[in-house]
């Protein structure tokens, strides 16, 4: 039986990495591995674990790496049969994104970048921005600026969690759980 490899990977920090590895590993109940020290072990007990050395493994896995690329990771990233590269729309994160995927892309060229924390009314002004990630020649998914990115994390909720809990909470998470659901989508079909 063929398993799946899913790994998030960027250089830089702050991007949503832990965030969306964490509800994905849990939505899809896939352990959740990480050489990055983050409260993954805690929201995801006995499913995550944070190690100082990461081995490719037999079986279903979601890997969040650290923004470093050391021989360890590329075992990971030549593994993957996936990897979502998140990125918000800063100046900072384009061109750290930029670096990233192009030093991936020889070990996994299935790579989706993730453009985080959207707002719809602003993307004119990061045209630019946008262009130059489209010219990696990759697919990009748009992610909705919402509080259940930081919700998940704290609360040690899947975003589907988030969105399913009641009514308000349908109305409230709406908009990016219909963004999140085409990034596990993109993950299935990957």
């Amino acid at each position: 039986m063929a398993y799946k490899v899913i790994t998030f990977f960027n250089k830089k920090g702050g991007t949503g990495k832990t965030s969306f590895s964490f509800s994905v590993a849990k939505d899809l109940n896939y352990p959740l591995l990480s050489n990055d020290d983050s409260v993954i072990e805690e929201i995801y007990p006995n499913k995550a674990k944070i190690l100082d050395e990461l081995e490719t493994i037999d079986h279903d896995v979601v890997y969040d790496l650290g923004g470093f690329i050391d021989t360890d990771a590329i075992k990971i990233f030549k593994s993957s049969d996936i990897i979502i590269v998140p990125t918000t729309l800063d100046i900072n994160s384009i061109k750290r994104t930029i670096n990233s995927v192009m030093e991936i892309n020889s070990f996994c060229n299935k790579i989706i970048i993730i453009i985080n924390r959207v707002k719809k009314d602003k993307l004119n002004k990061y045209r630019q921005s946008i262009e130059a990630l489209k010219g990696l020649g990759k697919p990009l998914l748009y992610i909705r600026e919402s509080e259940a990115i930081t919700n998940s994390i704290h609360l040690g909720k899947t975003i589907t969690e988030l969105y399913s809990k009641n009514n308000f909470t349908k109305n409230q998470y709406k908009g990016i759980y219909q963004d999140y659901q085409e990034l596990l989508e993109a993950i299935k079909e990957g």
